[in-house]
């Protein structure tokens, strides 16, 4: 039976102040964190103010340990999780997990080292994963940890998000025209968000378990969902549709009915576009009862902390339950048109019990996800855990040096011959004749066309309802070459204030995946991961985790990318894409299925095979491994296991081999094994 994952510690550093006390204190007084900018220079702007945490005035600051605002505050919001409910007498360090969200961490580092910073500061020696989803990221890391919790891949998980106000970040708002020159009063006047920072962590571990060691639950983390807007890359669909799935998709996580939740705490940016698409997707999910629900915004109070944005508004509402009120809208002056007919609008918190809270955000990339909490006292519905239900690979793609099919990469396989390191010309509208591909960059363009490979070869047509059912998982390691240079070469010749708005857009690691999602009306789950080396091995565990722990998806396309930068002649890695489409399959009857999947910490790639074969109830003799593609089109340091996945499918659906183990040693952040197995008829395993 199950209840949801206890939260047993929580911690936070935002422009409240230090901790956690200091951000409900703020709350309670009607109190913000809003001011002018002193770290760095808002001359030729329009706004200069920001959210930023007190006492870090400068990016370089001798207070900043580890030499990185972003992981600093991270390090701050860790210790003061763990110190809740210590964990170090009482659970060994490789079965502690750390999912850090965070939209830009800072440009100096990329996003997985972050997390691994983090990791080694607080002693984490179980997986390291990072979630870049943009302002929806910590949202979707809270959940990542929950399924971590409840799939056995650790004992307890620290899991949130961190973000840093830069002034890149700040210019690109402001090039967006996104930023209010007052206060930001979401639902209100003026309409403009105001950008911030921060960190928040939540410890997370089973109920039961935490009870044993003597940690006392702070609240329960019941279920969370995830969709993509598919609809623009900035702007969220103004229908709500895409909110509203991931509404509905934490809902059905924690098996709870929209009449059940007492308090909703909206991402509520202030922005013209947001605030009425976020509210009638509320309409949609709650109906009639939308105007009795409480609906407000923290983020007059902390800012917009993107990565870390939607942790931080979830420990305030955490805050609020244990003190019997919820947090108001702060700035509130009256209602904009299409907006909560209850915001929480008087200023400060309200007393009201809460026995369930829905926190929602939404990003840049169509991302959605939102999380279902409820209190700790509570009573609860205990049901019966879900039936694991088996996962089909039923196509793949691979466009990289070797050409644009799997067929050629096998070809390229079986010759052995070293091949260069760049993939030929991709022609996405002859891939798919309705997409357009201007305004993308080429690492969009790469997984767009091997995914519409791995769709094409799955036999797949998704039309109508199908689209929302479908989704997209990938893993990533950096951002575009090409639109770094060419947001760079915007700054460089117009200034910070005057930079490229659209290049700043697909600055996010999320991007190709939003315009995949796009491009192929992919209106199901959608997130992007990234542990460094093998973060598409990654990916593809949490699709195959998603797919047979839930029924909100059919289909999850899922694999990775690498883009060869025009300047790097001398890059040790090659570049390229490769998808699988996998989906939920019957219990019997002849394919491929991922039978086994199982995540460790870094380095620790044996514990990794242990729980694949575990899961996927096999003997290491049982399995092979197949020839390494990188010896042929060349090191893709995230895409290169989806290489691999791919080549094998497709010697299995030919009966050449029934299965096949895939691992990455994970040796930066998180180890991992996936089993691809034949599924003949009359085989009554799972794999």
């Amino acid at each position: 039976m199950t209840l949801g994952v206890a939260i047993t510690g929580l911690g936070a550093i935002s422009a409240l102040g230090p901790d956690a006390a200091a951000l409900w204190d703020a709350i309670a007084a009607g109190r913000d964190g809003i001011r002018p900018i002193e770290r760095f220079s808002t001359e030729g702007f329009t706004v200069h103010l920001g959210a930023m945490v007190p006492g870090y005035d400068r990016m370089a600051d001798e207070r900043v340990e580890a030499g990185d605002l972003c992981v600093d505050l991270a390090i701050a919001a860790a210790r003061e999780a763990l110190a809740c409910a210590p964990i170090a007498a009482s659970v060994p360090p490789e079965r502690v997990a750390l999912v850090l969200g965070s939209n830009f961490g800072s440009r100096v580092r990329r996003l997985h080292q972050v997390t691994e910073l983090v990791g080694e500061a607080i002693g984490i020696r179980g997986p390291r994963i990072t979630v870049s989803t943009a302002c929806a990221s910590s949202t979707n890391a809270l959940g990542l940890g929950k399924d971590l919790i409840d799939a056995g891949a650790a004992d307890v998980v620290l899991a949130g998000g961190t973000d840093a106000l830069t002034p890149d970040l700040f210019a690109g708002f402001h090039a967006l025209g996104l930023l209010s020159g007052d206060k930001c009063a979401p639902f209100s006047h003026p309409a403009g968000t105001t950008v911030g920072e921060g960190a928040g962590l939540l410890l997370l571990e089973r109920e039961h378990r935490a009870i044993a060691r003597g940690a006392r639950p702070i609240a329960r983390l019941l279920g969370y969902g995830l969709s993509a807007d598919a609809y623009h890359a900035t702007t969220p669909d103004p229908t709500g549709s895409g909110v509203a799935r991931a509404i509905r998709g934490a809902l059905g996580d924690a098996g709870i009915a929209p009449d059940d939740v007492d308090y909703f705490n909206a991402h509520g940016t202030g922005t013209l576009a947001n605030d009425p698409a976020e509210w009638r997707a509320i309409e949609l999910v709650f109906g009639e009862r939308a105007r009795r629900l409480p609906v407000s915004s923290t983020k007059g109070f902390l800012g917009h902390a993107q990565g870390a944005a939607g942790v931080l508004e979830v420990i305030a509402t955490l805050l609020g339950m244990r003190s019997g009120m919820i947090p108001p809208t702060a700035q509130f002056k009256g209602p904009r048109p299409r907006s909560p007919a209850d915001p929480v609008g008087e200023g400060r918190p309200r007393p009201l019990e809460v026995r369930r809270a829905l926190c929602n955000n939404s990003a840049f990339g169509g991302a959605n996800a939102a999380v279902l909490l409820g209190a700790a006292g509570e009573e609860g519905r205990p049901r019966a855990a879900r039936a694991r239900r088996a996962v089909t690979v039923l196509g793949a793609g691979a466009v990289g040096p070797h050409g644009l099919t799997v067929e050629d990469l096998e070809r390229a396989i079986a010759a052995g011959a070293r091949l260069g390191r760049r993939a030929p010309e991709v022609r996405l509208e002859a891939l798919v004749p309705t997409a357009d591909p201007r305004g993308i960059d080429r690492s969009a363009l790469l997984l767009t066309a091997a995914a519409a490979r791995a769709i094409g070869d799955a036999g797949l047509t998704l039309r109508g309802a199908a689209r929302e059912r479908a989704g997209i998982f990938a893993g990533a390691l950096r951002v575009s070459p090409e639109s770094v240079a060419e947001y760079d070469a915007s700054v460089e010749a117009r200034g910070l204030p005057r930079l490229s708005a659209s290049a700043f857009t697909r600055m996010g690691l999320n991007a190709p995946a939003g315009a995949c999602a796009k491009l192929l009306s992919l209106k199901g789950p959608t997130t992007t991961i990234t542990t460094g080396s093998g973060s598409s091995l990654v990916a593809i565990a949490y699709a195959a985790r998603w797919l047979e722990s839930r029924d909100d998806a059919d289909v999850l396309i899922v694999g990775g990318v690498d883009e060869f930068g025009a300047s790097e002649a001398d890059a040790p890695w090659s570049e390229g894409a490769a998808c699988l489409s996998l989906s939920v399959a019957p219990d019997a009857g002849p394919g491929v299925r991922l039978a086994g999947w199982g995540l460790a910490g870094p380095g620790q790639v044996a514990e990794a095979i242990r729980a694949a074969l575990a899961s996927a109830e096999i003997g290491a003799d049982e399995v092979r491994r197949l020839p390494d593609p990188a010896e042929v089109i060349g090191r893709a340091p995230a895409a290169g296991p989806a290489f691999a996945c791919a080549a094998a499918f497709a010697a299995i659906a030919r009966g050449e081999i029934d299965r096949v183990l895939v691992t990455d040693p994970g040796e930066e952040s998180t180890s991992c094994a996936v089993v691809l197995s034949a599924v003949r008829p009359g085989d009554g395993r799972h794999g």
